[in-house]
């Protein structure tokens, strides 16, 4: 199942954060809703917790896992179900909802007497993507330096070995995520990673946020040979509002952003364009 693996520190700033003075303290009983659209792909990275208790040291919020979750599109309500586990995941499980560019998208989430809302609209993928190179060659180590090895005249890399650009149409209003995935089957490790085990071997990457229209692919991100897809996100604004609001001084700390009525956390979307490079 698809995760988004970008920090959102609702319980941190909930928390770790508070004083006795604080006027926001959440209640144990408040629901956190996360909940990502993605276009083109299935529904299955909503989930639903409440709050850690003020002065708390657990780390990750209960999950509620008997949450009724309901997607509206075009006045068409979309039951959701829970994921396997005890996770507070739900998705949904037919085949004839379809997430584009445009769409707008509500939720609602009932536990027991409470009910919360959110809207989403999900936004079109980042325009003129392009790429350095569609092939990125590592060095043979393995290889005294010269034609072919990938190591130039000093030892030095070349060019060609150390990155990959991507870049695409400049947006100043919008924040970007890239993703880096190996799309073999069976992929054959990079040589010097083979002894690292499976803690030092990564065959998906996300990279936070980012407002600018460059992003570069580097050797310490490829473990494994063969071919890769870059995905380029475009951010929501009601997700960038709440990531350039997680990080706050406690002498002037303020409630994290949120687009969900009645309840904390967020309701967004987001596009992509997915370029395909190799590993050689």
């Amino acid at each position: 199942m698809k995760r988004l693996v970008i920090t959102i520190f609702f319980a941190g700033l909930l928390v770790s954060g508070c004083t006795d003075e604080t006027p926001f303290a959440p209640s144990e009983d408040d629901l956190v809703v996360r909940a990502y659209l993605y276009a083109g792909e299935p529904v299955e990275d909503i989930q639903i917790t409440s709050t850690l208790p003020l002065g708390s040291q657990e780390t990750v919020a209960p999950p509620i896992n008997d949450a009724q979750v309901t997607l509206l599109k075009n006045g068409r309500e979309y039951v959701l179900v829970p994921s396997a586990g005890d996770s507070g995941y739900y998705h949904y499980a037919g085949s004839d909802l379809v997430v584009e560019s445009g769409d707008e998208f509500e939720i609602r989430v009932a536990v027991n007497s409470r009910q919360v809302t959110a809207m989403t609209t999900v936004p079109f993928p980042p325009n003129h993507v392009q790429t350095s190179s569609t092939e990125l060659l590592l060095p043979d180590f393995s290889t005294r330096p010269g034609p072919g090895s990938g190591i130039g005249p000093g030892g030095r890399l070349d060019d060609s070995t150390r990155f990959i650009i991507l870049n695409w149409q400049e947006d100043a209003t919008a924040l970007f995520y890239v993703v880096v995935e190996n799309a073999e089957e069976n992929p054959e490790p990079v040589s010097f990673f083979s002894g690292m085990g499976e803690g030092g071997m990564r065959r998906r990457l996300v990279f936070p946020p980012t407002n600018h229209n460059e992003f570069r692919i580097t050797l310490a991100d490829i473990s494994y040979y063969g071919k890769h897809l870059a995905k380029i996100y475009r951010v929501n604004q009601e997700y960038a509002d709440l990531y350039q609001s997680r990080n706050q001084d406690s002498r002037d700390l303020n409630e994290p952003l949120t687009n969900i009525e009645g309840g904390l956390g967020v309701f967004s979307a987001f596009a992509s364009t997915a370029v395909e490079f190799n590993v050689k």
